[in-house]
Parts: structure tokens; sequence; C-alpha cells
């Protein structure tokens, strides 16, 4: 099972319970003052990634006001996005072994969904052929969604032609069809995933398969790939009819830099 984090959150200290039921004590739920919010980020931290579904693919809102530090990840992967010999590869090593797990995370603001819970799963396997290189699962007023994620290269053939899509892009969405005919057909297999990193039971919508619940995005290239209105129309076009969305690594880095500071996902 691959947690994100060196400490296992399924596990938690009787002191942490302790500190837990003295906040429950000291607040009234039904108070003006202190609202849920309020009253939930003064829990111990392993308190508040053993309350999610996931305890160890939590991520944590309380680590949004974290500024300096979520500053300090964004000018690193900047700094990394300007050399130009990178790929994905290199991208995907310094967000793990970094535990940087805002900047995929942050995928999440494209959604409505994710403000009530926001979990993230790196390198999930979809039955023994496939694997997303991200699953994002956000839950909202309406129930859990989920968003698969396909990371291309940054650089090197992305569009052509006047805008076209290039071999990076259309690699990446050919990915995504493949992924999306596995899981009408068998997200029984999915559902016994998710089950490896969770001890509690699961709602249906890790159960039954439903369209309307899944998303898809590619993540590929840089901004000047996309500068061409022929390029932003088959964005567009991929987005309304497939499911598909395609963000470039600029998009991502902007996308993690305007959550910092925010209360939600």
């Amino acid at each position: 099972m691959a947690r994100l984090f060196e400490r296992d959150y399924t596990n938690i200290s009787e002191s942490e319970i302790n500190q837990k039921e003295e906040l429950d004590t000291k607040y009234n739920p039904h108070s003006r003052k202190f609202g849920k919010i309020t009253h939930f980020r003064e829990y111990p931290e392993a308190i508040r990634y053993n309350m999610s579904l996931f305890p160890n693919n939590y991520m944590d809102i309380c680590i949004l006001k974290e500024e300096e530090k979520l500053n300090n990840e964004c000018d690193g992967f900047e700094k990394l996005l300007s050399n130009e010999k990178i790929s994905e590869l290199d991208i995907k090593r310094y967000i793990q072994d970094n535990r940087f797990y805002h900047i995929p995370a942050a995928i999440f603001s494209r959604y409505q969904f994710g403000h009530h819970e926001a979990v993230l799963f790196k390198e999930f396997q979809l039955g023994t052929n496939y694997r997303s290189d991200y699953v994002l699962a956000g839950r909202a007023s309406g129930g859990w969604q989920f968003v698969f994620v396909e990371f291309e290269n940054p650089y090197g053939n992305i569009t052509i032609n006047g805008g076209n899509f290039g071999t990076a892009i259309r690699k990446g969405i050919n990915q995504i069809n493949d992924w999306k005919a596995f899981l009408e057909s068998n997200y029984s297999s999915i559902h016994s995933e998710f089950l490896k990193h969770t001890n509690k039971p699961l709602p249906q919508e890790f159960v039954q398969y439903d369209s309307s619940r899944m998303h898809f995005a590619v993540v590929v290239g840089r901004r000047k790939d996309f500068e061409n209105e022929t390029s932003r129309r088959n964005q567009r076009r991929h987005e309304q009819e497939q499911n598909i969305k395609i963000i470039h690594y600029d998009n991502l880095l902007d996308d993690a830099r305007r959550l910092i500071g925010a209360n939600t996902y």
C-alpha cells in the first residue's frame, strides 16, 4: 500500500485522543463563535488525518496555511520546470521524493468538489495493465467524485502545425481513453484497490460505477504551447466532448500558488 506520508495515520495515540476529547468538551458545537471548521483545525494533526476516509491519503486543509513552506515548494517546482531537459519522470520524482503533494492536489481547484474532504493517491493501479499517476477523490454535498491524472512531458512535440496536438498530448489522451474503457467494465477491481487504503466502509460511489463522477486530466507542455487559438480550441473540445482537461505545467504551478492560504481545496 503506497501511503503518502511517513507516519501511518490509521494509528493514533491515547494522548492524541485525549486532546481531541478535551477540545470537544471545550467547544459547544452549536456555538456561533466556533464553527465546525475552527474546531476541526484545532485537533492534533494525527486526529485530523485519522478522521478521513483514507487517513494516509488525506490532504490536510491546515497545510494550506503553511504559506512559507508552500511558496518554497512552488519556487522549487518553477525552477525545475525551467530546465528544458527534464521529463515527466523528473517532475513526479520531485513531488514524491519531497512529499510535495500540494502540487498535484491543486488540480482540485479546477473542479467543484473536494471542499468537504480531499484525498490523493499516487501511482494508483487500474487492474494489472494500467496505472494512473495520481487519482484525486473529493467529497462535496453530492458525494465523492474522482479525477484520474496522467502526467506527460513538459517539452517536446506538444503542439504542431499551428496548434494541433502533438505526440505528447495524443499519448496522454490515448492513455485516458484506455482507462475509461477499463473503468466502465472493471470498476469492481477499482473498489478493491481503494479498500487497500482504508479500514473504513466505503460509500456507494466507490462501489458502483457512475460515469458522471469520473473525470480525467492530462498535464503536459508549457504555457507557450497553448497560446495558439487552435490549441485552445482543441483543449475546450476535449473537455466538453470527452471530459478530459488538458492542463499545462504552468497551469498546475499557478493553481498550486493560488491555493496557498486558502481554506479548502
